[in-house]
C-alpha cells in the first residue's frame, strides 16, 4: 500500500502561472521581491559607475574642488524637485546615494543668488514665494 502523503490530487497541483503568482505574492509579502530589487539596483549602479573594472572605458577625472558647489546646487535642485514632487523613496534612496546630507541641501535663495538672480527682479521674488508656498505645504501635511 502506497503512504497517501506522497500522493497528489489534481486540486493540490498549481498550473505554472498559479504558482508563478503565489511566489511573487510570497517574495513581496516577505519583503524578498525588495531586497532582490535593491540588490539588482545597486549592482547596475555599480557596473554603470564603474566600467573600468571591466576593462571597457578609462576613468574621467573629475575635478573635486572646483565641482563641489556645482555637484551641490545640482544635488540640492534634484532634491528640492523629488520632495515637490512627493517622490519619498527616490529622496530617501537619493540623499544616500549623493552623499548629501538633508541639512546641507540649499535653499531656492541659495541657489538664486549662486546663479546671480537679482533679489529686487521680479523672477526671483516669484521663484521665492513659490518655494515658500511648497514648504508651507509640507509643513502643514506633516502636521
Amino acid at each position: 500500500m502506497m503512504a497517501q502523503s506522497n500522493m497528489f490530487t489534481v486540486a493540490d497541483v498549481l498550473s505554472q502561472d498559479e504558482l508563478r503568482k503565489k511566489l511573487y505574492q510570497t517574495f513581496k509579502d516577505r519583503g524578498i521581491l525588495d531586497t532582490l530589487k535593491t540588490q539588482l539596483r545597486n549592482q547596475l549602479i555599480h557596473e554603470l559607475m564603474h566600467p573600468v573594472l571591466s576593462g571597457e572605458l578609462q576613468p574621467r577625472s573629475i575635478s573635486v574642488e572646483g565641482s563641489s558647489l556645482l555637484i551641490g546646487a545640482s544635488n540640492s535642485l534634484v532634491a528640492d524637485h523629488l520632495q515637490r514632487c512627493g517622490y519619498e523613496y527616490s529622496l530617501s534612496v537619493f540623499f544616500p546615494e549623493s552623499g548629501l546630507a538633508k541639512e546641507k541641501v540649499f535653499t531656492m535663495q541659495d541657489l538664486l543668488q549662486l546663479i546671480k538672480i537679482n533679489p529686487t527682479s521680479s523672477l526671483y521674488k516669484s521663484l521665492v514665494s513659490g518655494s515658500d508656498k511648497e514648504n508651507q505645504k509640507a509643513i502643514k501635511s506633516v502636521t
